[in-house]
């Protein structure tokens, strides 16, 4: 089932999900989570931004500094949100963000629309989408990690089978 990062903890601490998949988020001591995988951030534009016009390298961040931003609302606890922000403080500038979403392939469509600027895991690049471009960051530390998430307590056999299944896999 899909679900927020933040759905994701409230149903595990409601005992209705045994095993999660997020993004880096406080969470609760009830909870365990395990990195599986890190992949870096990527700003998609409309495909005549004149940012999106300016070669194929990477883009610094704070050339984003006076864009508008469409992107996820604080309280869908994606974790991506306050990442955002704290990357854009250390380029020096606050993220103006003029619309929100809670489903990627809208706040794509509106990037597309050319409403205003995103930046996402590098897994929404394969999200084709017609106008949009994709450019990677030039920040070693703009990246996102997909976490294993379950309960401190889970005693489960198929959860601990399918954890195990997982760890392997992203080895």
């Amino acid at each position: 089932q899909e679900m927020s990062s933040r759905e994701q903890i409230d149903a595990m601490l409601a005992g209705n999900l045994q095993i999660g998949l997020i993004r880096p988020i406080e969470l609760p001591d009830a909870l365990v989570a395990v990195e599986l995988f890190r992949e870096p951030l990527v700003v998609a534009l409309r495909h005549d931004h004149p940012l999106a016009q300016q070669g194929s390298g990477p883009l610094p961040l704070a050339a984003l500094a006076d864009e508008p931003f469409v992107y996820f609302p604080r309280s869908f606890g994606t974790g991506l949100y306050q990442q955002l922000h704290s990357l854009a403080a250390r380029a020096g500038f606050t993220p103006r963000i003029v619309q929100e979403a809670s489903e990627v392939l809208i706040i794509l469509g509106l990037v597309a629309a050319g409403l205003g600027v995103t930046v996402l895991p590098a897994t929404y690049q394969r999200t084709q989408m017609e106008g949009l471009v994709y450019r990677e960051l030039d920040d070693p530390d703009a990246t996102s990690a997909v976490w294993l998430l379950r309960r401190r307590d889970e005693v489960s056999p198929q959860a601990e089978a399918f954890v195990r299944l997982l760890m392997s896999a992203a080895q």
